[in-house]
């Protein structure tokens, strides 16, 4: 009896190890996860490269109009034979906190006509006047990192130097809080600076502005620009600038000397450095006889948020194709989307993520490659209509992003 039992245990063992191995038991003690991993969504292809003339022809429907060119703050000549412009600038979109209204029972009583007491800010610029005839001759601008107001002589020399306290970040998300610092609309800056800055123009009318060029004669053509900007105290000036090709060839590079003393080099956003100014040896206006030298009244410039580059340039010209209009804000005008999220959401490429600021042609070829997306995406999706020629007219963002 007692054999048998032993004989008994030892089949037993033997078959269920024989049938039920380590690996099965495992098996059937945990559950199978039977979900597949989510599918990682494909890189985008690059954009296919065509002819300058075949691109030409492509973009004509997608030019701006005048009137888009005005309501985007492209500069515009006053005269065809002028050397001046006017810009229209809209007031910058920027999320302001909900400030609550207090009132005061001790004001003095409102008087017609202003008071002593007046800042001038509704005016966007204009300057009371004042005993003193230092601040008789002073001009007030709005800082464009802090929103508050400062005073500089018409020579460029501050009044008060006062530390920009401010966030360098954007706002996002509902809760409205800045990239650079993640704390909420509203706080206390996360960055300082040494002096306030101004962009060099106001909402509104600007003008007439000196000093501007435009081309004279075709030369044909299709390329993409980008230019950086450094803080002077006359504004925004041109620090540097690329220009390719539309096969992404390397056309015209420069560093150019600001005309006024720098305030701040803007590298966070610009990439220049003091170092870099200081082997500058081209001025605006060399760099201007060098683009002239290859680009005609007819030749198609690319670019996002072209406009500000063409202020810094100082060049007046009509056929341009802006990515901001082609790949308008949800939202819509005058909200833009950056170049930054464009190209990484259609291109699948990263851009501007170094410390060391931009580079224009890095930002110059993701702009001409967005372009050629959307030339691609069109030529894609085209039905032509039966019996009827196509009708080109001037791309009109607004009417579009509707």
């Amino acid at each position: 009896m007692h054999f048998c039992i032993q004989w008994h245990d030892w089949f037993y063992q033997e078959t269920v190890g024989s049938l039920e191995p380590a690996s099965a038991a495992a098996r059937r003690r945990r559950p199978r996860d039977r979900r597949r991993p989510p599918a990682t969504p494909p890189a985008p292809s690059p954009p296919q490269r065509i002819s300058s003339e075949q691109l030409a022809r492509a973009l004509r429907p997608h030019l701006l109009s005048p009137k888009r060119m005005w309501a985007m703050g492209y500069p515009l000549e006053i005269e065809p034979t002028s050397s001046k412009a006017v810009v229209y600038i809209n007031p910058p979109p920027r999320p302001r906190p909900l400030q609550l209204t207090t009132w005061d029972v001790n004001a003095p009583e409102f008087v017609p006509g202003g008071s002593q007491s007046d800042s001038g800010r509704g005016s966007w610029g204009s300057t009371p006047r004042s005993d003193s005839d230092e601040e008789a001759d002073a001009v007030e601008h709005l800082c464009m990192r802090c929103d508050k107001m400062f005073r500089m002589t018409r020579d460029g020399e501050y009044l008060v130097e006062e530390t920009c306290v401010h966030h360098w970040g954007r706002v996002y998300g509902c809760d409205s809080r800045y990239t650079c610092c993640n704390l909420p609309l509203g706080s206390k800056g996360c960055s300082t600076a040494r002096f306030h800055v101004w962009s060099g123009t106001r909402p509104g009318m600007n003008g007439p502005l000196e000093g501007y060029v435009r081309a004279r004669s075709p030369r044909g053509g299709v390329y993409a620009l980008d230019a950086e900007m450094c803080y002077t105290t006359a504004g925004l000036e041109l620090a540097s600038i690329a220009v390719i090709a539309a096969d992404g060839r390397l056309v015209y590079k420069s560093l150019v000397k600001p005309s006024s003393p720098v305030v701040d080099h803007n590298t966070r956003f610009s990439g220049i450095r003091p170092r870099d100014l200081a082997r500058a040896t081209k001025t605006l206006r060399d760099v201007q006889n060098d683009i002239l030298g290859f680009v005609g009244n007819d030749t198609i410039l690319i670019g996002h948020a072209l406009d500000n580059d063409l202020r810094a340039l100082k060049l007046l010209h009509n056929a341009v194709v802006d990515t901001c209009a082609l790949y308008p804000h949800s939202r819509g005008f005058p909200l833009r989307r950056s170049l930054r999220a464009l190209s990484q959401e259609l291109l699948g490429r990263s851009i501007q993520r170094g410390s060391v600021g931009h580079s224009p042609l890095e930002d110059a070829r993701a702009a001409m490659d967005l372009v050629l997306l959307k030339v691609q995406d069109d030529l894609t999706n085209y039905v032509q209509p039966p019996n009827q020629l196509p009708i080109l007219q001037p791309y009109d963002p607004l009417i579009s992003s509707a």
